[in-house]
């Protein structure tokens, strides 16, 4: 048989091109006559299946017009490209609901304004966006709120922060006496100042959305430490290095007690910190606290090295008082936990307080330690505390995690009668359309 004249099987898709007009001339001269004739005949609904595929039916005008013009072509091409990066997007963000909830009202402002652009209706909007008809509406029930830093409309949401507290979170966020404070210090600070009652984890949140910059600090190794259940059950001492612009390299030595956090004395040498160094600071320790008058033992924790020996554990181990005093060294096989209670006032120390400035000479350096004593010893909140400083645990106050609860109780009942009543609420606007 002549291959040249074989009856030709058409591709499906011609029969449906051919029916709405989207053959080229060139394409319809190379069809016979009789099968054009054959295709005029054609009907959709003739056809078994016809109820499947009647909404891509309906959209084959809409396709016939963009393939009519080369620029809507490009056009719609470049919008499939857009949307099928948006819709990978999308899918990731579906593993993380919250990230998706936070930016629900950027989503219905975009569908709301597809909406009105191409009097699309929002069930096929949705669609394109890869989300439900049902998520669309049930968010778009959320009035989404300017004045909130949180977005959260405050009559629909009464038991977010009222706008006092949120302005009150914002001075202690903004003040720039507290950059470099931890948040769980402003936090406590601010409880005790009286300036609002909330949960921890809320003022945090807040104080994110406003803007709060987590300082620069050095990376440390987490150790495994140890836990006091009294004050002056366990001593920490260590030897760290602070350089000056003028006088050199300090040696300096905390003796801070784990259960309070207190910084209990310090000392400070450019000399050699060696034991007779170590032993002194103790001894003024001691002194200071009446500590050779306590019943209870004693222990003291640091890390291996020669100021630990010599006249340090000689005169230990010649104290003729109650206390039974022990000197422990870290890491070892014997005591194989780390000395990190020292290491972190270190850190404090060069990070928190000094910012990584360093101090002009020898005067300026003591004169900055004796700040920062004070500022961690008062002014300092650590999470373990609940609010109190480490020398009002020295001083027999005892932590506990429920001091503020009544406070914050009452503020929650309070917040939520403020936000009802509040009538200066600026709703998002969806996209206006020249």
């Amino acid at each position: 048989m002549n291959p040249l004249f074989h009856k030709k099987i058409y591709h499906p898709l011609i029969i449906i091109l051919y029916i709405n007009g989207m053959l080229d001339t060139n394409q319809l001269q190379a069809i016979p006559k009789t099968t054009k004739h054959n295709w005029n005949k054609f009907k959709h609904e003739d056809y078994y299946g016809y109820e499947w595929v009647v909404n891509y039916i309906d959209q084959l005008d809409d396709i016939k017009a963009v393939f009519q013009s080369r620029y809507t072509k490009k056009v719609i091409r470049f919008m499939l490209i857009v949307r099928n990066a948006y819709y990978n997007m999308l899918k990731e963000f579906m593993y993380n609901k919250n990230l998706l909830k936070l930016n629900s009202n950027y989503m219905i402002e975009s569908i709301d304004c597809m909406s009105s652009i191409t009097k699309l209706n929002i069930k096929r909007i949705c669609k394109f966006y890869g989300i439900s008809k049902d998520w669309y509406y049930s968010h778009k029930k959320r009035l989404i709120c300017k004045t909130s830093p949180i977005k959260l409309c405050y009559r629909q949401q009464p038991n977010q922060l009222t706008r006092n507290e949120v302005m009150n979170i914002e001075r202690v966020v903004y003040d720039t006496k507290n950059y470099g404070k931890t948040k769980t210090t402003l936090y406590y600070q601010a409880l005790r100042d009286q300036l609002f009652y909330c949960a921890k984890s809320t003022f945090c949140k807040y104080a994110s959305a406003l803007g709060y910059k987590n300082p620069i600090r050095f990376k440390a190794v987490m150790r495994m430490g140890i836990r006091a259940f009294r004050v002056f059950e366990w001593l920490h001492i260590d030897i760290t290095y602070v350089a000056t612009l003028n006088d050199g390299i300090q040696k300096v030595a905390f003796v801070k007690d784990n259960y309070s956090k207190a910084i209990l004395h310090y000392g400070s040498t450019s000399a050699k910190a060696g034991s007779a160094f170590i032993k002194t600071i103790f001894q003024d320790t001691f002194n200071k606290f009446r500590l050779f008058e306590t019943v209870h033992s004693i222990n003291i924790l640091s890390d291996g090295g020669p100021e630990n020996k010599g006249e340090f554990l000689s005169w230990i181990k010649h104290i003729k008082a109650p206390p039974i005093v022990n000197k422990i060294t870290a890491r070892t096989n014997e005591f194989p936990f780390s000395n990190n209670m020292s290491e972190s006032t270190h850190r404090i120390f060069k990070t928190e307080f000094l910012k990584g400035n360093l101090s002009v000479n020898r005067k300026t350096h003591l004169e900055d330690l004796e700040r920062f004593v004070f500022y961690y010893n008062y002014e300092r909140f650590p999470t373990e505390l609940y609010g109190l400083s480490p020398m009002e645990v020295v001083e027999g106050k005892i932590p506990d995690r429920h001091y503020f609860k009544q406070h914050i109780e009452h503020a929650r009942k309070d917040r939520i009668r403020v936000n009802q009543a509040h009538n200066n609420c600026i709703s998002s606007i969806g996209c206006s359309i020249d």
